[in-house]
């Protein structure tokens, strides 16, 4: 073969390779992939205080 065609496929090769490897962790943390069999985690349990807190945060700001 060429080494022209070598260089394209190689090029070609690297970009589709950085592509996978970027857009593949997202799907990792949605559940799209992974985790295969395992239960999904439940929400953080949140006590009476911090719901208040959170509540009156803006109210300081008024």
């Amino acid at each position: 073969m060429k080494k022209s065609l070598w260089v394209i496929i190689v090029v070609v090769a690297a970009f589709l390779g950085f592509m996978m490897g970027y857009s593949f962790p997202p799907f990792v943390e949605t559940g799209f992939a992974g985790a295969a069999g395992k239960a999904p985690h439940t929400a953080p349990k949140i006590d009476k205080d911090m719901q208040d807190y959170y509540k009156n945060l803006y109210k300081e700001d008024e």
